[in-house]
């Protein structure tokens, strides 16, 4: 920031006076009026819904390039930061009175070998202000007295607290690291607690989603929250003790930021720095930095603070909604009390068969397309797991249905997976990938309004694999009529054999054909186009019509002797029968010359066929 500090002192005049300027200069003390040696109180909530209060005394003003990098370095001390163990996560946003003037709020814990710990940054109220006052379009300028800036200090972001032989080793450097809004979830627990946290690789399982077959470039990811900077309170309760009262929510009080509501919960908890009517700021520095958003604003009962070697932090439950987090910006969140954001309804209803128990799960998601997926695919982890109470093999039969404001009719769509070690995964991934799909695709916002999959699992692995594909001559020419037998053995049941035909087209120039017996989707040949869609019709359509893996498919495939590629295949014809609740899996197939001498026919098979979805 640049020392320009007579000229600015007379901005701020110019501001305090004007009529756009939208609250009381008295109520502040800014940058430029702060001084070493101030001191003053930060206001917390320690348990329960009782705020309390901390001695802050000023210390000086970090003063970098840029107003979203200056601080006001305080030491703390009283009573509750003894109780606390230091600055807890959980107290960011505590605001900070000098005078009974707000300065702003606590965001981040410290080490300096020139001060006693704890000491800790407070975000100045001036960009706080801005946060709340955007759509009044209101800028606040201001810069620090020299007298108050902490000469050649500088200031290093951590990840963690500093070593100690690192802060006496830099006298000049003080060493900030976050004071995290600590995250806590209702109804989740286990191996969802994990996936949420840490997300899934793209391809984490060998089974061919809608993404991979539809192959148009985009690939979902299913980043975890943790790589947005959230931490994991170990923490599952109830949110039957936070207040339905706005009236309770004021400075020093705390406050959530709700990703997830109803059955299954998540979000974040952190603290009020300033309420002006139904507006208020908090935190002093970003949730997931989201920007412009619609997070429902939560209201928040602390249980506890809870002291750690690493860090302390607040335990707490989120409540009810009260209100929407309309901004997530760099140095606080903003948001309204009122009208809440618009969720998307999410409904999973999970049926054990083997037990005859049906769970149902009533949740709200936040219409957030980076976040929505690694819900979905964490919940339903968690449906099922809940339901089933088991982990471990089996089939599992689903139907999803998503509609959208946006959308040209709702999308449907069934299809079946077994596997015999973890059956959870199967159904949550290929729903998360397509709505991770229709949320980033190239047409229309889709404006998703709501999402449901009925699941029936049982822990009987249905399986039919293919072993084996026959045909009827070992030569053909264009127009003949392919005979075929494909031998299907039923898992650790009985075996069949299915007949059909296929029609080689008359007019077909190609050296060999190939005849393909399936289960479930393929990928594209390399002789074949990614398919084109016209619209956001078009692409529901085509993930609704891809098949099912209780499909079977026998296609005849050819090579184009006049392309780029001469053994590239492509397809060209198919029959379907379906087995209703049964995988098909494993593939095999047979190519013969078309139009060649029967003496030089010949008949190949994979080596190694490839397994079957989730095997």
């Amino acid at each position: 920031m640049t020392k320009r500090f007579v000229l600015l002192s007379c901005l701020l005049l110019i501001l305090s006076s004007s009529p756009a300027w939208a609250y009381d200069r008295s109520e502040f003390l800014f940058l430029d009026e702060i001084e070493i040696g101030m001191t003053g109180i930060g206001k917390t909530i320690v348990a329960g819904d009782i705020i309390e209060e901390f001695t802050v005394d000023v210390l000086g003003v970090i003063d970098q390039p840029g107003t979203l990098s200056d601080f006001i370095v305080v030491q703390v001390s009283g009573d509750v930061i003894g109780r606390t163990g230091g600055i807890a996560q959980g107290m960011s946003g505590s605001p900070v009175y000098v005078d009974g003037k707000l300065i702003g709020a606590i965001s981040r814990a410290a080490n300096w070998s020139k001060a006693i710990t704890p000491i800790g940054l407070v975000t100045p109220i001036e960009p706080m202000l801005e946060v709340l006052d955007r759509a009044r379009q209101a800028t606040i300028l201001a810069s620090p007295a020299p007298s108050a800036v902490l000469a050649d200090v500088g200031l290093l972001e951590m990840k963690g607290q500093a070593q100690d032989d690192l802060v006496a080793a830099l006298p000049d450097v003080i060493f900030s690291y976050p004071v995290s809004s600590p995250f806590i979830t209702t109804g989740m627990s286990g191996r969802s607690l994990d996936i949420l946290m840490s997300g899934l690789p793209t391809h984490g399982t060998s089974t061919k989603m809608i993404t991979d077959i539809l192959d148009i470039g985009f690939q979902p990811t299913f980043r975890g929250l943790a790589s947005l900077g959230l931490s994991l309170i170990p923490l599952a309760g109830s949110a039957s003790g936070a207040t339905t009262d706005p009236a309770t929510l004021v400075a020093g009080g705390s406050v959530g930021v709700a990703l997830a509501t109803g059955d299954m919960a998540a979000g974040s908890l952190g603290t009020i720095t300033y309420r002006d009517g139904d507006t208020l700021v908090g935190y002093g520095h970003p949730f997931i930095n989201n920007g412009s958003s619609q997070f429902p604003l939560a209201s928040v009962s602390i249980i506890s603070t809870m002291k750690s070697f690493e860090a302390s932090f607040k335990l707490g439950t989120l409540g009810e909604p009260l209100g929407t987090i309309l901004e997530d910006r760099s140095a606080a969140i903003g948001g309204r009390l009122g009208p809440v954001a618009d969720l998307i309804d999410l409904l999973l209803t999970v049926e054990d068969v083997d037990r005859n128990l049906t769970q149902e799960y009533s949740i709200g998601l936040v219409k957030e397309p980076q976040l929505v997926p690694n819900l979905l695919l964490s919940m339903g982890y968690q449906a099922i797991d809940t339901t089933l109470d088991r982990v471990g093999q089996g089939t599992v039969e689903v139907t999803y249905e998503i509609q959208g404001d946006n959308m040209p009719f709702p999308l449907e769509r069934r299809d079946v997976f077994f596997s015999s070690a973890d059956i959870a995964i199967y159904a949550p991934w290929q729903l998360a990938s397509i709505v991770a799909f229709l949320e980033y695709n190239a047409y229309d916002d889709p404006k998703i309004t709501s999402i449901s999959a009925s699941m029936q699992i049982t822990e009987e692995i249905r399986g039919i694999q293919i072993n084996g594909l026959v045909l009827d001559r070992s030569y053909y020419a264009p127009g003949d009529t392919v005979n075929y037998e494909v031998a299907l053995q039923t898992f650790q049941g009985e075996a069949r054999v299915e007949r059909g035909s296929l029609q080689i087209p008359a007019d077909l120039i190609s050296d060999i054909v190939v005849i393909r017996a399936y289960g479930g989707p393929r990928y594209l040949e390399d002789g074949e186009a990614p398919r084109e869609f016209d619209g956001l019709a078009d692409l529901i359509d085509a993930i609704e019509t891809i098949p099912a893996y209780d499909e079977l498919t026998v296609e005849l495939f050819a090579v184009n002797l006049l392309g780029v590629d001469p053994s590239a295949l492509f397809g060209v014809g198919d029959e379907m029968v379906t087995f209703p609740g049964y995988v098909i899996y494993d593939e095999r197939e047979v190519a013969v010359p078309l139009l060649l001498d029967a003496n030089s026919a010949a008949t190949t098979e994979p080596d190694t066929p490839p397994r079957g979805p989730g095997w």
